[in-house]
């Protein structure tokens, strides 16, 4: 009697052994992670590009883009940040008189007491008469839109998204739940675009073109009125050609558009009546166009600067010659010497014979965020203050005192 019933009892221990295991076996096999890429959209809070600008007490620039002036001030812009203005004192002095904050900026210019700029998306018009007193007397809500930032609602616009790689554990009963994900980056809102979202968009330029302020619309070129507190767009007849324009300058008689599709390139005109397509440069993130002039001669021929370099091509780019430059950020010309600013001076000059760019010339002293000319003097802008240099003899060019 006693052997059967101690079979039965382990043939009971064993079936409850093997259901067991069989139990954990399918919590195991159910029991997994499970991992995914998520993306949570990043959001821009617009309340501060409706509150347009603010005029605070001048401080130093960290960076410059452009200079700009008019018959009393000097319009100094730092990019997403505002514009500095200094006021004339004298006719080679300039005190710093305000900071004019536009959070968003990206491109500016002045015609007479009226500034245009971007504010993100939006095109400002900006009374500077009294630049103390600036104020916004028309916004153009969402110009620059371009259907970059789609408005996602409640005063937002979407910047970009970020990404999540998420795990949770999973069962056959229980699907992947994200919802504590959701939470933590389900409302990304920002008062300033991070770094890592920062683009060439939105696409905002203007060029003042012998007194008048132009920007871009359907990529041609647009005049910017503003009389009797009646603002308007203009479209002209000048096609620009880029897809999307970031950048217009005019110089010596000549209109540059630089602009993005992917690549970087540009074309010129020679005037906004008389539209003449001169040469389409294309470039890469290494050969992207910062500044452009053009030369007297040879004729239809002129400098590029980019990140590491500056070339010299003609309009159809036929001829190309390149030399090595770092940390330049702006070009003049002064009679086909090619002066370029930025972490010094340096003088470069074409040798058509040769077919070669060579630096002449550098003064190791003199350094600048950003420059223009105005006929034999070069204005600096640094970071503390406008310097005024006497350019009419390349060989010695000396600081105005």
């Amino acid at each position: 009697m006693f052997q059967p019933m101690k079979n039965v009892f382990f043939i009971t221990i064993l079936f409850v052994f093997v259901a067991c295991e069989d139990t954990y076996k399918e919590t195991v096999r159910f029991l997994l992670p499970y991992t995914v890429n998520l993306q949570y959209p990043v959001r821009l809070d617009a309340s501060e590009i409706l509150s347009g600008i603010q005029v605070k007490p001048s401080i130093h620039p960290e960076t410059a883009f452009k200079i700009a002036s008019n018959d009393k001030y000097f319009f100094v812009g730092e990019k997403m940040k505002g514009i500095h203005v200094y006021e004339k004192t004298d006719e080679y002095r300039a005190s710093p008189l305000c900071f004019i904050e536009c959070k968003h900026i990206k491109a500016f210019d002045v015609d007479n007491n009226i500034l245009y700029c971007n504010n993100f998306i939006d095109l400002l018009v900006v009374d500077v008469e009294d630049p103390l007193m600036a104020q916004v007397k028309f916004r153009d809500s969402s110009y620059f839109y371009s259907g970059m930032f789609p408005y996602f609602g409640d005063g937002t616009y979407i910047l970009g998204y970020k990404q999540i790689r998420a795990t949770v554990t999973m069962t056959e009963t229980n699907p992947p739940d994200f919802s504590e994900y959701d939470k933590m980056y389900g409302n990304i809102i920002v008062k300033e675009i991070p770094d890592t979202l920062r683009t060439d968009a939105p696409h905002a330029a203007f060029a003042n073109i012998e007194g008048d302020v132009y920007t871009w619309l359907n990529n041609r070129l647009a005049l910017c009125s503003f009389i009797s507190d009646v603002f308007d767009i203009i479209q002209t007849t000048v096609n620009i050609q880029n897809p999307v324009t970031s950048d217009l300058r005019y110089k010596d008689g000549m209109i540059f558009s630089i602009g993005t599709n992917g690549f970087m390139y540009l074309s010129y005109f020679s005037n906004i009546f008389e539209q003449r397509q001169g040469f389409q440069y294309y470039g890469n993130n290494e050969k992207r166009p910062v500044d452009v002039v053009a030369m007297e001669n040879p004729v239809n021929s002129f400098f590029v600067l980019s990140k590491n370099s500056i070339d010299c091509i003609n309009a159809s780019n036929s001829n190309f010659s390149s030399a090595p430059i770092q940390g330049a950020i702006s070009l003049i010309n002064v009679n086909d010497t090619i002066l370029a600013l930025g972490n010094r001076l340096a003088l470069y000059r074409y040798h058509p014979q040769k077919n070669q760019v060579e630096m002449v010339k550098q003064y190791s002293e003199i350094s600048g965020l950003c420059t223009i000319r105005n006929g034999n003097v070069l204005i600096v802008v640094t970071q503390q203050d406008i310097l005024f240099y006497d350019i009419s003899d390349l060989e010695n060019i000396r600081l105005i005192p």
